[in-house]
């Protein structure tokens, strides 16, 4: 099989946040959903290995920022490749609280929720979300996974479900 052929499916860039004890934390991802617009339900995958996981477990809430493709891509690095257990990744972007939930600054839009199920795969937990509160923030054109990849030439950390291991 060729795995490449997931690239082509659509996917955002987003950071996803919550609260650990207090402190703001998330991770960058690139696998969240509109599920339904009414009841407003979101759904985002997390991997296991991400402290986020276990924060947005303890705390049943998360919060989507929705990057732009003006959005510093710096963001994405800062939330993608460090782990919040050992770093503060909010203290190096500026961030607001909307329905008491951190979110990037630098965004065009978030979603806050409230776990309303889980669904545990392999490697991720897929956590369902019943929307709290979300607007936009200008308009900026929402960063998509190929705009990531091709323009900004990024790449994905080995936690991302997208991740693809390079070819030797």
């Amino acid at each position: 099989m060729n795995k490449n052929v997931f690239r082509n499916l659509s996917y955002g860039v987003y950071v996803i946040s919550t609260w650990d004890e207090g402190r703001a934390t998330g991770c960058t991802a690139n696998s969240a959903m509109q599920i339904t617009s009414s009841p407003a339900t979101i759904a985002v995958s997390i991997n296991h290995d991400n402290h986020t996981n276990a924060c947005i477990k303890d705390t049943g809430r998360f919060a989507i920022s929705i990057l732009s493709e003006k959005s510093d891509p710096m963001i994405i690095g800062t939330f993608g490749f460090y782990s919040g257990k050992e770093k503060n990744k909010f203290d190096e972007v500026e961030n607001k609280l909307f329905a008491n939930m951190p979110v990037v600054s630098d965004a065009c839009g978030y979603i806050a929720c409230e776990v309303i199920d889980t669904m545990e795969t392999e490697t991720h937990t897929v956590f369902l979300g019943r929307v709290i509160d979300g607007d936009v923030n200008g308009a900026d054109t929402p960063m998509t996974y190929a705009y990531y990849h091709n323009v900004v030439k990024g790449k994905s950390p080995k936690n991302a479900p997208t991740y693809i291991a390079e070819e030797k």
